[in-house]
Parts: C-alpha cells; sequence; structure tokens
C-alpha cells in the first residue's frame, strides 16, 4: 500500500502531467519561438488621415492569427511616412521601404496609405523580391501599368505588389453611377495633381459618357492660392456637380466651401481619398451636399470576422475605427496567410529569400478567399476582384451609407 509522501509525490506528478496537458490544449501543438519575423507597415501616422488605425488593424489581425506560425513569432513593425498635414512625404517612403528591404527578417510589406506613397516604394521592394500589399491605394497604374512605367517600378519584371480594395476602374464607375442616381447631367472635375487624383480623373471622365454623364470643365488644383479661381470655373460652367478627384484634405475643404458659398445647388461628390473623419467633421453645413464614394461599408455589412473585428476596435479604443480600417485588417490577415502557406519545411530555417518568394506567390494564389470583405480573389494583376462600392451623404460628419453599387462588367473598362 503507497504510504502518505509517495501517494503525495503520485498526486504531484499527475497535477503536473494535466497542468502540461491543459496548457497543449489552450495552445495547440506550439513549438518553442526560434525566430521572429517581421512584417513592415508604412502608413501616415502623423495628421490624422487615420494611419494610425490602419497600424492598429493589421495588429489586431496579427494577435487574431495567433502572433506566430509554427515556432516563428510575426512581428509587426510600425512606420510613418508623413509630415505633421498627414501627406505622405517622398524621403519617408523611401527610408521606409528602403529599412525593410534591408531587414534579413522582413517577409512583406503593407503600405502605403496614398497612391503616390505606393508608387514610390515600389521599386525598392521589388528589389529586394518582397510582396507588397496595399490596403487603400486604388491607382489603376500600380497594377496595370504602362511599359514605360512598369519598368521602373516592377524593374525586376516580377510582379511583388498587390492589393485587397478595389482600383479606381471600379471608383470610377460607382462614381459615375452615383451621380446619375442623382440625376447630375454635367460635371466640373478637379484633381489635385496626385497620383491617385490624376488617375481616378481620368478614370472617371472615361466611364462618365457611357452613363449619359457630360464633362463641362476641368482643372488641376495643387495649391491654396488658386482655390479661388477654379471654383469660380466651376460656378461659371453652370454644371450640376463638382468631382474633387484627390486626397489633398485641405484642398478639398477649401474648393469645397468656396464653391458651396458661391452656389449650394452644385452637388459636391468625392472618391474614399475624402471618406476620412477628418476631412468629414472638417466641412460643416457643406456636408449636406457632399456625397462620396467608398468601399468600406457601415457596421452591419460584413463577415462575422469583421463585424468581429470592428465591435472588438471599439471596446478597445472606446470610438469606432476610422472606416478603411476593416481593409487594412483583412490586409494583415492576408498577408499573414500568405506567409503560413508559402511556408516550406522548417519556417525557422527557411531562408528569407525563400520566404519572400514563396509569401508573395501564396499572395497572388489568393483564389475565393473567405473574409471580412466577403469572398474575393487577386486576379493576374494583383487586384482584388471585388467590385462594390458604398455611395454615402455625409450627415453631421459622418458617412451615412445611401446604397451599395456593385459596379457591372460593362463599366470596367480599360483605356480606349
Amino acid at each position: 500500500m503507497p504510504t502518505f509522501s509517495s501517494r503525495a509525490t503520485l498526486a504531484a506528478t499527475l497535477i503536473l502531467a494535466l497542468s502540461a496537458l491543459v496548457t497543449g490544449c489552450g495552445h495547440g501543438d506550439e513549438k518553442e519561438t526560434t525566430r521572429t519575423l517581421r512584417i513592415y507597415v508604412s502608413q501616415p501616422l502623423k495628421g490624422d488621415r487615420g494611419g494610425e488605425d490602419m497600424l492598429r488593424a493589421i495588429e489586431i489581425a496579427n494577435e487574431d492569427e495567433g502572433g506566430r506560425i509554427d515556432s516563428a513569432e510575426i512581428e509587426v513593425v510600425g512606420l510613418n511616412d508623413s509630415d505633421e498635414t498627414g501627406n505622405w512625404v517622398e524621403s519617408l517612403v523611401i527610408r521606409n521601404a528602403r529599412e525593410a528591404a534591408a531587414d534579413e527578417e522582413a517577409v512583406a510589406y503593407i503600405g502605403e496609405f496614398d497612391s503616390g506613397a505606393t508608387e514610390v516604394a515600389m521599386p525598392i521592394l521589388n528589389r529586394a523580391g518582397m510582396l507588397q500589399v496595399s490596403s487603400s491605394a486604388t491607382a489603376v497604374k500600380l497594377t496595370k501599368p504602362t511599359p514605360d512605367l512598369g519598368e521602373l517600378i516592377r524593374p525586376t519584371g516580377i510582379r511583388t505588389f498587390g492589393r485587397v480594395v478595389p482600383n479606381d476602374n471600379v471608383q470610377g464607375a460607382a462614381l459615375a453611377l452615383f451621380m446619375d442616381q442623382e440625376d447630375v447631367d454635367e460635371v466640373f472635375v478637379v484633381d489635385d495633381g496626385d497620383t491617385y487624383g490624376k488617375g481616378l480623373r481620368y478614370r472617371f471622365e472615361r466611364v462618365a459618357r457611357h452613363t449619359g454623364i457630360e464633362v463641362t470643365g476641368a482643372a488641376r488644383l495643387t495649391r491654396e492660392a488658386r482655390v479661388g479661381a477654379v471654383a469660380r470655373r466651376v460656378t461659371s460652367s453652370e454644371a450640376d456637380a463638382l468631382l474633387f478627384a484627390g486626397s489633398n484634405l485641405d484642398l478639398a475643404r477649401d474648393l469645397f466651401e468656396t464653391v458651396h458659398r458661391e452656389d449650394n445647388f452644385i452637388k459636391l461628390f468625392g472618391g474614399d481619398g475624402l471618406s476620412l473623419s477628418t476631412f468629414l467633421e472638417s466641412i460643416g453645413d457643406t456636408g449636406l451636399d457632399t456625397y462620396i464614394t467608398a468601399p468600406q461599408l457601415p457596421a452591419g455589412n460584413y463577415a462575422q470576422s469583421g463585424e468581429s473585428f470592428l465591435s472588438g476596435f471599439q471596446e478597445r479604443y472606446g470610438r469606432p475605427a476610422e472606416p478603411m480600417a476593416v481593409f487594412a485588417y483583412e490586409a494583415g490577415r492576408a498577408v499573414i496567410d500568405s506567409i503560413r502557406r508559402g511556408a516550406r519545411g522548417d519556417i525557422a530555417t527557411e531562408p528569407i529569400d525563400a520566404l519572400r518568394i514563396n509569401t508573395r506567390n501564396a499572395f497572388f494564389d489568393i483564389s475565393e478567399r473567405a473574409s471580412p470583405l466577403g469572398s474575393y480573389s487577386i486576379d493576374a494583376n494583383g487586384d482584388s476582384t471585388l467590385t462594390f462600392y458604398g455611395a454615402y451623404r455625409v450627415e453631421d460628419g459622418k458617412l451615412v451609407l445611401g446604397r451599395t453599387i456593385n459596379v457591372p462588367p460593362s463599366l470596367l473598362r480599360e483605356d480606349e
């Protein structure tokens, strides 16, 4: 018969064994962490343009994915690419991309927020063979460049950039359909001279005529000193609407307010570059005549994982996430899943060059992925196959969804 001492020893042994079993059940087949792999995130972290929420969304995605893949810890490294006004700075973008490219444990890069900044970062990351994914850069030229531009942004000739957000072929058509539904016959178009603005204007003008909308005039606005002159051109054109194609929030606000003050019958349209809370809250009563297209939808319109992210963000930070943050969340999840699917053998010892190649191949192989945004694939150019945009009015500094526009293939026109 066992003595008291031996029974106590046996009991302690059983407790330790059960404890180990419970720990194993709680964390799956975890191995000891022997390597740290990094995902770089470059966003406008200054100037209240929503970059902080994009970074937080990617960090939450990493937490939700367990923060590791087998024995490798996944670390998210956030970098700022903007000045105090929130506008991207070329030297900062170059610095960020070079830092990621030179990091021997960096696997992927999520950024930039702006299309122009993305264009600057692309060749640096392309030479490093690193997957670059954007959750907000929509310019068509980034995935479908002309031959001359292709040589500049893809110097290796290998595709390394993709995105989870619909491009401006979709948004240009959504804007035209939105205007048509709002009984706009004639529109004056103004761009801000940046990659996004010029591209959106180009795409919109080519699809507008297919919906019966006439472009009565166009201008480029790159500095505040010209706001008054451009506004007079808009109001004297007798157009029903103004489209500001761009993401310079100060120029957009001043132009909208000036035009609205001179003629409050003109409807004011903007793309997703103006869907930020900072802009919406700054335009006051002008918002009553402001219409915005943006790919995000209000809470209650996403798959369960998206709704969980939005509610979790609200609980953690005490306020709603910036509207585009759900796309950053999906970008983070898709990149981490691509690292996982791309790993060959032991991720702790796989050479970084091989990890980068296999990760980007896995991303470009995405097909019918179930995501917070709905099911989508990545096409041969690196574009998401999602084709919906929200059509919004502005009320009390917030976006209010009027309808969802699912753009038909007949309007997704290439260069003509």
